[in-house]
């Protein structure tokens, strides 16, 4: 059954319960039929509840004439019908909003973007090792490296392409990795939040009937709210399609690090015996503003430790951003000494390899990043002023690691066109090719159009 479905009839057996416990305190009780009888003065009766509306009964006789009762909640003729209809407008009212929270489901597909975004990108900071859990398609990175490394590569312009880039390149990575984690994990942690919600929600609606049938027993125990546990072990709930995340990867960013750290928090407790219907709604109303609370303290939990996220990543930005290669601006190959054979095969095969696998996770990162709709709340429940709750940091940073990737995708694209430029020997003379480098270093000179750190600082100023 579906979650609004099963809060729906829980919430209209409260309503006949609570109508039950009400008149029972007042001296009346239900008979064969669902009428209620005076316990104490004889004669009198007030018709049961309407179907489907409840307030169509509710009619008060005295041996069969119509006649007057007084009720805190109904007086006159109709004082039951004002009763009922006190009970299942109170009742639905406090529950109404809430059968308009994030259904979990609705992040799903969005999760998923995210996850192969990261398995994409799923490099260690090692520049000698490629770890079993990563994409294979990565190991080009290593080869890169050992090749650009190598005794028969040699020049300024090889130099430059090895020391500038070649070498940095897998921390970069490694780095974008973490911030696209973080945008999986906490997207992941805002799911198990509404998944706990919803656990909590339909805990409270079915402690509330419990105490209304139970006539305010003490034997009511309390509900521990499971909400404040919705962010622990999301190492185990955001995994990339082979095994668990890198062990390591939270120590690139500290926000991640402390989210996958995070221990068991104590759940907060509560009541809902009461002697008397109105008591046990107070209790449930205070209980679902201890659920909107927590709910709140956890996407306040979230949206910080994206905060943190986006200062490190500004503040630090060679981990996670790539310069614009000096490769790029070099045109002279006077000096250099390669195999252009092998230096042909980096720049066809091996750098779009690793532009591949960057622009693909770029591409789920964004379709990741669209799914506001499924953060929508009504800001009614209480759990914040807005109604998307910390959405907007949120997708600042999925924007962040979708901008970071795209543009070391440009910057390994525009690489490989570049030595492939200057590896082409085949009835070219040395001008020539130089030409030809300063002719693409010119029409590349603007950039590659994304500027993820300059994007980011502006981010934090305007969100301090």
């Amino acid at each position: 059954m579906e979650f609004v479905e099963q809060l729906d009839q829980t919430v209209e057996k409260i309503i006949d319960e609570a109508i039950d416990f009400y008149m029972y305190t007042r001296g009346w009780y239900r008979v064969e039929g669902g009428s209620f009888y005076n316990l104490t003065e004889m004669g009198w009766e007030i018709t049961p509840p309407g179907k489907p509306a409840r307030t169509t009964g509710g009619q008060v006789t005295h041996d069969g004439a119509p006649a007057e009762w007084g009720f805190e909640h109904g007086t006159g003729t109709d004082a039951g019908s004002q009763v009922y209809g006190y009970f299942e407008q109170t009742i639905r009212d406090m529950f109404s909003w809430w059968r308009s929270i994030p259904t979990p489901k609705d992040f799903d597909q969005y999760i998923d973007y995210l996850r192969e975004a990261a398995w994409r990108i799923s490099l260690t900071s090692q520049s000698d090792k490629v770890a079993d859990v990563s994409n294979p398609e990565l190991t080009a990175v290593d080869f890169l490296q050992k090749k650009i490394g190598g005794d028969d590569m040699g020049g300024e312009l090889i130099l430059t392409f090895d020391q500038n880039f070649c070498t940095p390149l897998p921390t970069v990575i490694h780095g974008q990795y973490a911030v696209t984690l973080l945008a999986g994990t906490t997207l992941a942690g805002e799911k198990q939040i509404w998944e706990k919600a919803q656990k909590d929600l339909l805990g409270i609606a079915d402690k509330m009937l419990a105490a209304m049938k139970d006539r305010g027993s003490s034997q009511v125990g309390p509900l521990d709210l499971s909400v404040v546990t919705a962010l622990v072990g999301l190492a185990g709930v955001f995994t990339t399609p082979a095994k668990p995340m890198l062990d390591t990867a939270g120590s690139v960013l500290g926000a991640l690090d402390s989210l996958l750290k995070l221990g068991q928090p104590t759940k907060p407790t509560v009541e809902f015996a009461a002697d008397q219907t109105d008591g046990v709604i107070t209790k449930a109303q205070a209980a679902l503003k201890k659920l909107a609370e927590s709910i709140r303290g956890q996407e306040d939990d979230i949206e910080s430790k994206l905060k943190d996220a986006m200062h490190t990543v500004t503040s630090r930005s060679g981990a996670f951003d790539m310069p614009k290669p000096k490769l790029l601006s070099e045109t002279q190959i006077d000096g250099m000494k390669v195999d252009l054979g092998d230096l042909h095969f980096l720049a066809t095969d091996t750098l779009p390899k690793i532009e591949k696998q960057l622009h693909q996770s770029s591409d789920n990162a964004f379709y990741g990043g669209m799914c506001s709709d499924a953060w929508y709340r009504p800001v009614d429940i209480g759990v914040g002023n807005t109604a998307y709750g910390p959405y907007d940091t949120w997708s600042a940073v999925a924007s962040l690691a979708e901008n970071l990737t795209a543009d070391l995708a440009w910057e390994v694209k525009e690489s490989g066109v570049h030595l492939d430029i200057a590896s082409d020997r085949i009835g070219r003379t040395e001008d020539d090719i130089e030409a030809d480098m300063r002719r693409h270093a010119e029409k590349i000179s603007a950039g590659s159009g994304h500027d993820p750190i300059g994007n980011a600082n502006e981010w934090v100023k305007e969100h301090p």
